[in-house]
C-alpha cells in the first residue's frame, strides 16, 4: 500500500485517470439509473379470490374459505393467513416467511386450492396471484392517478375512456392501467311474470334456450373435389336486438316465442352503486402502474403530454393529474438535493476556514467522487434514484470528508515541519493510514449490517449501500488521489497577503482553543478517577428528562399526509341515494373550509376534491350504503394536514355522525394504523361481545379520534320459513329458493365478450317487479306439476340482521380493532396503557377470546428486534475491526464505552429539537455507532505513537487530545454541518428523515464533546482497572507499573523478544 500511496504521489497522472474514469462511468449511470418514489421490496404475498354470487358471508365462509386454509395449512414457509368472507366473495391473503420466493409459493398454493376436490356449485373458479408490489402499502408501483370529466353520460364517459386506455397502451412507456367509475356491462333481460306464468315457463328454460341458441360451433368440413368448406354456426352475439331475437319455443302452430317476446333485453350497466366526482363533474379515473423495469419519470412524462393534447382536442371532455408520484418524488428530490447542496456548501466553508483554501477543495473533492463512484457501482447493484439513497448521500456528506481531514491535516502538519511536499505528503498519509482504515471500516460494518435488517425495513437497504460505497470510495480518494495533488507547494502555501493575516489569525483562534484545551486535560488528567464518572451525571440528566416528558418517545414520528380522506358507512342495506346525499353535504362544507383558507392565507391550498360512491379507501366497506372524498393538498408551510382534517371532521355535525356504522377523516398512514388489536375465537357471540367492550373501553382515552372494526353487522335478511302446505305441493326450500333468486337476484346465462368488456347475460325480474317485500309476498311460485301459488301462501318469513363479513387469521374467526388518535406521537403510550390495562381484563372476561397486538406497535417491536440485532452484530464487528488494529481486545473494549454517550445524546437531540425518539431514531442510532468511534480511533492511534516515542501516559494522555483536537473537531463540525439543513427543512417530504438526522447529528455533536473530555481520563482509569487485575491474578507487593499493562509496550517488548 505504501508502495502503491508513493507511485500516485510521484505520478499524479494516474490519480487524474483515476478520476476521469470514475466520473465517466458515474455520469452515465446517473441517466441510465431508473427513478422511483421508495425502493422495491421483496413481495412475499399470494392472494386469492373466490366469486360465489348471491352466497351469503357465512355460506361463502363455511364453503370456501374454511376449506381452502384447512388446504393451505400444508404449504411450507407461510407467516400468516388473513381471509374476508362478504357478500358474493371470499378473499384469502397467504403471507410468507422472510426471503421465501413468491413464484415458488405461488405455485404451491395454486396446488393446495387446485388439490379441493369440489367447491359449491356456483363458485367460480378461484383466481390466485402473487403480489407485484409491496412498499408503500402495496403502492410502491403506481405511478399516478388521473381523472377524466365530462357529461353526465356515463356511456360517453366509458366510451372517452376507453378511447385514452387505447391511446396510452399504444406508446411503448405504459403497459398497466385500471380503469374505476362505472360499473361492469350486462345484457339485461328483465323478463316479466305474467309472460312466464301464460307461456308455462321458468328461467331454467329460458336460461337453456339461451345457452344453446346464442353460440358459435364448429361443425366440421365439407370436402369437394376442389375445396375444403368449413361448417360453422355464427350465432353468438352481444347485440341486445339479437339477443331479442332468439327462439325460445314454437307454438304446434307454428308460431315461434322468442326472448323479446317475454323480456326487455337492454344492454346496459348493472345495479352496483358506483360514482366518481371530481370537483362536483361527473367522470372516471385511472389509476397508471408500472412494472419492476419501467421509469417513474418516463410514464409520468407521457401522462403529462398526453394530458396536455387531450384537452387541447377535445371540447366535452376534460382530463387532470389527480395525484402523481413523479411530481411528489420531484419535489422530495429538489428537497433533498437542496439540503445536499446546503451541506456540501457549509463542509466547504468549514474546511475553508480551518484549512487553505485550495486544501479545503481538495479535501471536499471526496464528496462528489464518492458520489459518482457509489452511482457507477449503484446501477450494478440495482439501485434506483429514489427517497431513500438520496437520504443515504446527504447522511453521509459530511463524513466523507473525515478520513481527507486527518490525512490532509496531517500533511499540512508534516509541511509545516520544513518537509518537501512530497515527502509530506508521503509520510502524513501513512502515518494516520491504519486509523483512517479503522475509522471507516467501523462506519462500513456499523451501515452493512442495515443490509440485512429485513422485515418493513427492508426498503433502506439502499440508504445503508450508498453511505457503504461511497465511504469506500473516499478511501481511494483519501489515499491515492489527495495525496498526489497535496503533494504540491502550491497547494500547501498560502498565497496573498490579506489571505494570510486572515490564516495567521484564525490560527491563532485554533491555537488559542487547542491550548485551553490542552489546559482542561491537564488539570482532569490529576483527578482522572473523579471525571471518568462525569458522562453519568451527563446519563441521568437525559433519563430524567425522559422522565418528566420533556423528551417524548413513540413508535413512528406523526407524519402529515398528502391527501385527507373521508369516508363513512351506513349500515348494510342503506340505500345509495342517501349515501350520495351525505358526499355532496361533506364536499359543500370542505368547499366553504377551501374558500376560508384561500381568505386566509392568499393561497389555494386545497386543490381539488374527488368523491367515490360505492367504495372506501381506510375503513374497507363497499356497497351502497358506503362513500369517500378525497381531499388533496398542496405542499405548503402554513397549515398541515393533519390540522385541516382535525378542523373538518369538527365541521361534520355530531348528529350525522351518530347514524354512520363507521366514520373516519384522516389520511394514509404510512407507518400502519396507530393502535391496531387483534381478537380472536372459534366463539363468534363471544368475540363480537369482546370486540364491543374492547371499542368501548379504547374510546374513552383521551386522545382517541375514531375508533373502528373490520367486523360490524351485516344488511337486513329475510328469513323463509315453509308452511306445511308447501310440502304437501312437494315444494322444499331449495325449490323455492332457487325460484325467487332467479327473480330477484338473477341468473348468470353466459359470459361474452365486447370490445375490452366482459358482458354477462343476466336473467331476472323487472325492477318495478323487485323493489318491495310486496313483491316477494306476491312472487308466484311454480310446483313441479306445473300448479302455482303465490309465496306468501307457501311461507313465511322474519327479518334479521346478518354478517356484513366474516374474518379469519390462521384460521380463527378475528375482529380487527382500529382507533386513530388526534396527535399519532402518543401511539406509544397509548399502546402501553392498553396492554397494562385493559387486555389483562379482556382475558380475564372473555377467557375463549385470544388477542395479538398489531399496527404500530407490531412493526415498531419488529423493527426493535431487527435493529438489536443489527446493533449487537455491529458492536461486534467494530470491536474485531478496532482489535486486529490495535492488536488488543482491550483497547476495542475502551473505544466502545463511548457509545453510551453517544445514544444518550441522540436522546438529548430530540428533546432539543422538539421531536420525539421513534423507531426511526433508532435506526440513525445504529448507523451512529460507527461514525462516533472514529474519533477515539483517531485519539488513541495518537496516544500508543505517543507512548512509543517515550512519553509517559499522563503526557501521552494530554499530547494526543491536543494533537488531534483540530482534526476531531474539523470532522465533527462537517457532519453536523452536512445534515442540519435537512433538520430544519419544514416540507412533510423530509419529516420520516429527519428523525435519523437529529440521532447522527446530535449523537455526533455531544458525543464527540463529552468525548474530548470524558476520553482522557477513561484511558488512565481502564489503565488502573487493568493493573489492578494484573496485580490480583500474579500477586506481588506492589500494584505494576502502567507501562506493564499497556497493550502497545507489551507488543513492542513481543516483538523485539520474537526478533532475538
Amino acid at each position: 500500500m505504501n508502495k502503491l500511496i508513493a507511485y500516485f504521489i510521484k505520478y499524479p497522472i494516474w490519480a487524474n485517470a483515476l478520476i476521469l474514469i470514475t466520473a465517466i462511468a458515474g455520469i452515465l449511470s446517473l441517466f441510465l439509473m431508473p427513478k422511483t418514489f421508495f425502493p422495491e421490496m421483496t413481495p412475499n404475498r399470494v392472494y386469492i379470490n373466490v366469486a360465489y354470487p348471491g352466497a351469503s358471508p357465512k355460506e361463502i365462509e363455511e364453503g370456501i374459505t374454511t376449506r381452502i386454509e384447512e388446504n393451505l395449512n400444508g404449504v411450507q414457509g407461510i407467516k400468516e393467513i388473513t381471509s374476508r368472507s362478504s357478500e358474493n366473495a371470499c378473499r384469502i391473503t397467504v403471507t410468507g416467511n422472510e426471503g421465501i420466493e413468491v413464484d415458488e409459493m405461488l405455485q404451491d398454493v395454486k396446488n393446495s386450492v387446485d388439490a379441493i376436490s369440489q367447491l359449491p356449485r356456483g363458485a367460480e373458479k378461484p383466481i390466485i396471484y402473487a403480489q407485484t408490489s409491496r412498499g408503500l402499502n402495496g403502492l410502491s408501483n403506481v405511478v399516478g392517478y388521473y381523472s377524466l370529466s365530462g357529461p353526465d353520460d356515463l356511456w360517453e364517459l366509458k366510451k372517452a375512456a376507453e378511447k385514452v386506455e387505447r391511446d396510452l397502451l399504444a406508446t411503448k412507456e405504459i403497459s398497466l392501467i385500471n380503469i374505476i367509475g362505472y360499473p361492469p356491462l350486462i345484457i339485461s333481460v328483465e323478463i316479466r311474470e305474467n309472460d312466464l306464468l301464460k307461456y308455462n315457463m321458468n328461467f331454467n328454460m329460458i336460461a337453456n334456450a339461451i345457452q344453446m341458441s346464442n353460440i358459435d360451433l364448429s361443425g366440421g368440413s365439407v370436402k369437394t373435389n376442389n375445396e375444403e368448406i368449413i361448417i360453422r354456426s355464427m350465432n353468438r352475439t352481444t347485440d341486445p336486438e339479437r339477443v331479442g331475437e332468439i327462439v325460445i319455443f314454437a307454438k304446434a302452430n307454428g308460431e315461434l316465442i322468442k326472448l323479446k317476446d317475454i323480456a326487455d333485453i337492454s344492454l346496459d350497466f348493472s345495479e352496483i352503486p358506483l360514482k366518481n366526482y371530481v370537483n362536483k363533474k361527473r367522470g372516471v379515473s385511472f389509476v397508471i402502474s408500472k412494472t419492476t423495469d419501467e421509469d417513474l419519470d418516463e410514464i409520468a412524462n407521457v401522462m403529462d403530454d398526453y394530458i396536455v393534447n387531450f384537452n387541447k382536442s377535445q371540447q366535452n371532455f376534460e382530463m387532470r393529474t389527480l395525484f402523481q408520484f413523479a411530481d411528489l418524488l420531484d419535489q422530495r428530490i429538489d428537497t433533498l438535493s437542496y439540503n445536499l447542496v446546503i451541506g456540501l456548501l457549509l463542509v466547504c466553508v468549514v474546511l475553508g476556514l480551518f484549512l487553505s483554501l485550495r486544501l479545503s477543495l481538495w479535501v471536499a473533492f471526496g464528496i462528489p467522487f464518492s458520489f459518482i463512484g457509489m452511482l457507477s457501482f449503484g446501477l450494478l447493484y440495482g439501485m434506483t434514484i429514489n427517497m431513500i439513497s438520496l437520504f443515504g448521500m446527504i447522511l453521509v456528506v459530511g463524513i466523507l470528508v473525515d478520513d481527507g481531514i486527518v490525512i490532509a491535516e496531517n500533511i499540512y502538519a508534516h509541511y509545516e515541519r520544513g518537509k518537501s511536499p512530497m515527502r509530506a505528503a508521503l509520510d502524513g498519509t501513512i502515518e494516520v493510514m491504519n486509523a483512517v482504515i479503522t475509522s471507516v471500516l467501523t462506519t462500513v460494518f456499523a451501515f452493512s449490517t442495515l443490509l440485512f435488517v429485513g422485515g418493513d425495513l427492508e426498503m433502506m437497504q439502499e440508504m445503508a449501500f450508498s453511505v457503504i460505497v461511497c465511504l469506500l470510495f473516499s478511501l481511494i480518494e483519501a489515499f491515492l488521489i489527495l495525496p498526489s495533488h497535496l503533494s504540491s507547494k502550491k497547494i500547501l502555501s498560502p498565497h496573498g497577503q490579506q489571505k494570510r493575516q486572515f490564516r495567521i489569525r484564525l490560527e491563532k483562534l485554533v491555537n488559542f482553543m487547542r491550548n485551553k484545551y490542552e489546559n482542561l486535560l491537564e488539570k482532569i488528567v490529576k483527578r482522572y478517577r473523579l471525571h471518568v464518572w462525569s458522562p453519568m451525571l451527563f446519563i441521568f440528566i437525559i433519563l430524567g428528562l425522559f422522565s418528566i416528558g420533556w423528551i417524548k418517545w413513540t413508535f413512528f414520528p406523526s407524519i402529515p399526509f398528502d391527501s385527507i380522506i373521508i369516508d363513512f358507512a351506513y349500515k348494510p342495506g342503506e340505500r345509495e341515494f342517501r349515501s350520495e346525499k351525505f358526499l355532496w353535504y361533506c364536499d359543500s362544507i370542505v368547499e366553504d373550509y377551501a374558500q376560508e383558507l384561500i381568505d386566509e392565507y392568499n393561497d389555494t391550498i386545497i386543490t381539488y376534491r374527488s368523491m367515490n360512491l360505492g367504495s372506501t379507501e381506510n375503513i374497507g366497506e363497499r356497497g351502497s350504503h358506503v362513500g369517500s372524498l378525497r381531499i388533496s393538498v398542496k405542499e405548503n408551510q402554513l397549515i398541515s394536514t393533519i390540522e385541516m382534517s382535525n378542523e373538518i371532521k369538527s365541521r361534520i355535525p355530531k348528529d350525522s355522525t351518530k347514524l354512520f356504522e363507521k366514520f373516519s377523516v384522516g389520511g394514509q398512514q404510512q407507518f400502519g394504523i396507530e393502535i391496531s388489536i387483534s381478537l380472536q375465537s372459534e366463539d363468534g357471540k363471544e368475540l363480537q361481545k369482546a370486540s364491543e367492550w374492547m371499542k368501548e373501553k379504547i374510546s374513552q382515552y383521551s386522545g382517541v379520534k375514531s375508533v373502528l372494526d373490520n367486523g360490524g353487522i351485516g344488511n337486513r335478511e329475510l328469513y323463509l320459513k315453509l308452511k306445511p302446505k308447501a310440502y304437501l305441493l312437494g315444494l322444499n326450500e331449495m325449490s323455492i329458493s332457487n325460484q325467487i333468486r332467479q327473480g330477484f337476484y338473477g341468473q348468470e346465462v353466459q359470459r361474452l365478450i365486447k370490445g375490452r368488456d366482459e358482458v354477462k347475460i343476466w336473467l331476472r325480474y323487472p325492477t318495478r317487479d323487485r323493489n318491495s317485500v310486496a313483491d316477494l309476498e306476491n312472487t308466484r311460485i311454480k310446483t313441479a306439476s306445473g300448479q302455482e301459488f303465490p309465496l306468501y301462501e307457501l311461507a313465511e318469513y322474519n327479518i334479521k340482521r346478518g354478517k356484513v363479513k366474516i374474518n379469519h387469521i390462521d384460521g380463527k374467526k378475528e375482529i380487527r380493532i382500529d382507533a386513530n388518535l388526534f396527535n399519532s406521537e402518543l401511539s406509544g403510550q397509548i399502546n402501553t396503557q392498553i396492554k397494562r390495562e385493559l387486555l389483562p381484563k379482556l382475558a380475564s372476561i372473555f377467557p375463549k377470546v385470544d388477542y395479538q397486538i398489531k399496527g404500530q406497535a407490531e412493526k415498531a417491536e419488529d423493527s426493535a428486534t431487527r435493529l438489536s440485532i443489527a446493533f449487537l452484530i455491529s458492536i461486534v464487528l467494530i470491536m474485531i475491526t478496532i482489535s486486529l488494529n490495535f492488536k488488543s481486545f482491550y483497547q476495542s473494549r475502551l473505544i466502545l464505552m463511548v457509545v453510551p454517550i453517544g445514544i444518550f445524546s441522540a436522546i438529548l437531540g430530540h428533546g432539543i429539537v422538539g421531536k420525539p425518539f421513534s423507531t426511526l431514531s433508532v435506526w440513525g442510532v445504529v448507523a451512529l455507532i460507527g461514525i462516533l468511534v472514529n474519533d477515539a480511533v483517531v485519539m488513541l492511534d495518537q496516544f500508543n505513537k505517543n507512548l512509543e516515542n517515550g512519553l509517559s501516559i499522563k503526557k501521552a494522555v494530554v499530547k494526543a487530545g491536543k494533537s488531534r483536537f483540530r482534526a476531531i473537531i474539523l470532522t465533527t463540525i462537517t457532519t453536523v454541518a452536512g445534515l442540519y439543513p435537512l433538520i430544519l427543512e419544514k416540507s412533510f417530504q423530509a419529516q420520516f428523515l429527519i428523525p435519523m438526522a437529529i440521532s447522527v447529528a446530535y449523537g455526533v455533536l455531544f458525543g464527540t464533546i463529552i468525548l474530548l473530555i470524558y476520553f482522557p481520563p477513561l484511558i488512565l482509569y481502564f489503565n488502573d482497572m487493568k493493573r489492578a487485575r494484573k496485580w490480583i491474578w500474579e500477586g506481588g507487593k506492589t500494584v505494576p507499573s502502567w507501562d506493564k499493562v499497556e497493550p502497545v509496550i507489551e507488543n513492542q517488548k513481543r516483538v523485539a523478544s520474537f526478533h532475538e
